[in-house]
């Protein structure tokens, strides 16, 4: 993985969890949410997994957030 795409992935991946957290949804409802499995959810916040551009856009849609933000370091 190059380090551009490495750091890209780290950074939506801490977001995402970043997000769930401050919704106070478990992985497991937000999986729910998402039509998911929760073990998807705990494999994308531990950089074991990338999001599709889809997902990506699901996510952004449940926390009502523009899908740039989630390339944002916060």
């Amino acid at each position: 993985m190059k380090d551009k795409d490495k750091k890209y992935h780290e950074i939506i991946s801490a977001n995402i969890k970043k997000l769930r957290k401050s919704a106070k949804l478990s992985q497991e409802s937000m999986a729910e949410k998402l039509c998911c499995s929760r073990e998807f959810i705990s494999r994308v916040e531990n950089r074991k997994e990338k999001v599709s551009l889809n997902m990506l856009l699901k996510i952004a849609d449940l926390f009502h957030i523009n899908p740039s933000k989630m390339f944002i370091q916060s």
